[in-house]
């Protein structure tokens, strides 16, 4: 935000007593100093406007309830998976929403009720490295959307970012397998999100959910 060590206006006045007449050029520098300071403070108010649309809200859901699909614990074998994550913590995901191969579906459904433009959710798959989710978003409108064909990294072994679905950042177990942390664009950020779900697309792979989810808000003004 901007700082101004004197915030006082240029302008200062010429007092004149009633019936005295002005000077031309008093006049002119009179006006041309009170345009400069509209300019200036014009130009102070759009800075902060721009400052105000930036400040951006972050909401962090711990554990969510899921009317649907199956949770395991991070130390128990998702059914067909060759390993698990050796402890029951890793960061802040202390359970996962698991589908096993051979299956498609919604793997779990968050109720949130909430605006937000951005979504962060962690995620991994076994036999990964496939484009093998989407999310979707249903409104309090009625409506919904669908953002489709996300790709998702191999858990076993760290991964590059790559340019597909590239992750924020990771979290190793004690056995280095991976928690991926990535982000969704709300396709509509100005309905308010009743629901969003999370479907496995990929039969080839055991997706994984991990129970933590973060959206971000635009702070709004009175």
């Amino acid at each position: 935000m901007w700082r101004e060590k004197n915030s006082m206006p240029r302008f200062k006045p010429i007092v004149r007593k009633s019936g005295e007449l002005i000077r031309a050029e008093d006049w002119n520098r009179m006006q041309e100093e009170i345009r400069a300071d509209i300019e200036e403070l014009d130009a102070k108010i759009t800075e902060l406007r721009r400052y105000v649309d930036s400040l951006n809200e972050s909401t962090t859901i711990l554990n969510p309830a899921s009317p649907v699909g199956v949770s395991y614990s991070l130390s128990e074998n998702v059914p067909g998976e060759k390993d698990n994550y050796v402890t029951t913590v890793v960061g802040p995901i202390t359970r996962q929403w698991a589908m096993e191969r051979g299956k498609v579906g919604e793997l779990c459904r968050f109720g949130l009720a909430e605006y937000f433009e951005v979504l962060d959710y962690w995620a991994g798959a076994e036999d990964g490295d496939k484009k093998a989710m989407e999310i979707l978003f249903e409104y309090l409108d009625g409506t919904s959307a669908v953002v489709s064909g996300l790709f998702i990294h191999e858990c076993s072994k760290l991964r590059p970012k790559g340019a597909d679905n590239p992750f924020l950042e990771y979290l190793l177990s004690p056995n280095e397998r991976v928690w991926y942390r990535y982000r969704v664009k709300n396709p509509h950020p100005e309905k308010e999100v009743f629901n969003v779900s999370f479907r496995k697309t990929e039969p080839a792979c055991i997706l994984k959910i991990g129970n933590v989810i973060n959206f971000k808000s635009k702070m709004t003004t009175l």
